[in-house]
């Protein structure tokens, strides 16, 4: 394995910072199903799952102005020490939000809710970002599957430990301790060499998308990003409100989504190192792309039709869903970035992970305050996958055009 391989060549310093950067992911995506299903069960009892959409309406919000803060901050300090901030400050509002609903306050549960996403998009997008800049191009493109093999099996221990809390101490205590996990990274992070911190310049992103074909191109992708999205949150949104009605309590609650957290961790380990690079060799990138709306398509009409048995069904497709975006949809995207130039990718990873990835977030949420019938949202998602589809053909008669 190029891995092993690369082990065995690299110095003493370079393997104890990639063991503190291995270890600090593997924490963090540790303690996402910890934090995750404990604040979603506490919020869920105390506004239900129908303010769902309005909570991620506003995490939307405070993650567009925490970005922009940890951006000029990191203008003056190194990644470590924004990380440090980050991670200490969200282990605060975690800690007030369990403290405060024990005393019968529901703000905080309101906050924590917000603040779970934003504490994970943050964390990750400083380790990424900073393994990115500290590794050369050839050995971060050996890392990218042990990392995602590293970030799979801490979220599946992380889900099997919530369960396990849960049923035995509580929800409560899961959040709490979240906590802990929620500052122990930082602990290993702060070891990690401080030369891979990342520069930040001035420069509008978006510049080199210079010509008309290449705008339409990276537009494609918006679209199709938007999409995913629209559609994810929507089956997220039909889980929650099956969940809620199927099952009763807080430490319930948190039990079960340890479960849903963990199998959706194992499916993703499955496609990501199983699946997805047999597929990679032997799919082309249209065919790949095609799959995936038409994957979804075939599951949401099937649970459609089916039986309504309760809750498994609609768990199920989500599972899949969440699974299929970490694994095919990522991937498949990353390809699309290829045969553009380097400032061209810099700026259509911009635009698509940054600016539309949270507006059709936000856009999302704000349609699902109003509209929350079942059968409407099983036409919102039915309707998105077919403009999903059109979007792929599109997109694909363009890249013949333009790489071939």
């Amino acid at each position: 394995m190029k891995f092993l391989l690369l082990l065995k060549e690299s110095d003493r310093e370079f393997k104890k910072n990639l063991s503190f950067f291995f270890i600090s992911y593997f924490l963090v995506l540790f303690n996402y199903p910890l934090i995750r299903a404990s604040t979603t069960s506490l919020f869920f009892e105390a506004y239900g799952a129908k303010s769902t959409p309005a909570a991620w309406a506003w995490a939307v919000v405070f993650l567009s102005i925490s970005v922009y803060l940890c951006n000029k901050l990191q203008r003056r300090q190194s990644v470590q020490i924004v990380f440090t901030v980050a991670s200490v400050l969200s282990a605060i509002i975690f800690l007030a939000g369990s403290l405060s609903f024990f005393q019968g306050n529901k703000l905080f549960a309101y906050f924590s809710f917000i603040w779970k996403e934003i504490c994970i998009v943050i964390q990750v997008h400083l380790l990424l970002g900073y393994a990115n800049n500290y590794f050369n191009k050839t050995n971060f493109r050996i890392l990218v599957g042990p990392v995602g093999a590293i970030g799979s099996l801490g979220g599946i221990l992380g889900g099997l430990l919530t369960t396990s809390l849960s049923n035995s101490w509580g929800t409560l205590i899961v959040l709490q301790v979240g906590v802990t996990f929620v500052v122990l990274p930082l602990v290993f992070f702060l070891l990690t060499d401080r030369s891979g911190s990342i520069a930040i310049d001035n420069k509008s992103p978006v510049a080199s998308l210079d010509t008309p074909d290449i705008k339409k191109y990276v537009f494609y992708i918006c679209c199709m990003v938007a999409l995913a999205q629209f559609i994810i949150n929507i089956a997220d949104f039909k889980f929650n409100l099956a969940f809620e009605a199927s099952v009763p309590t807080s430490d319930l609650r948190t039990a079960y989504l340890g479960n849903i957290y963990t199998w959706t961790n194992a499916l993703t380990f499955i496609f990501q190192f199983l699946i997805l690079p047999f597929v990679l060799l032997r799919v082309s990138e249209k065919n790949l792309h095609l799959f995936i709306p038409l994957s979804y398509l075939l599951c949401l009409v099937a649970l459609i039709f089916a039986p309504q048995i309760g809750l498994m069904p609609i768990a199920t497709l989500y599972i899949y869903f969440k699974a299929a975006d970490y694994s095919f949809f990522s991937a498949g995207k990353e390809i699309l970035y290829q045969p553009l130039q380097g400032a061209q990718k810099y700026g259509a990873k911009y635009l698509t992970d940054m600016l539309v990835y949270r507006g059709a977030k936000a856009l999302i949420a704000v349609l699902l305050i109003y509209l929350q019938s079942s059968s409407i949202l099983d036409m919102m998602m039915l309707g998105f996958l077919c403009i999903w589809l059109i979007v792929v053909m599109k997109l694909f008669g363009l890249h013949r055009k333009l790489f071939l």
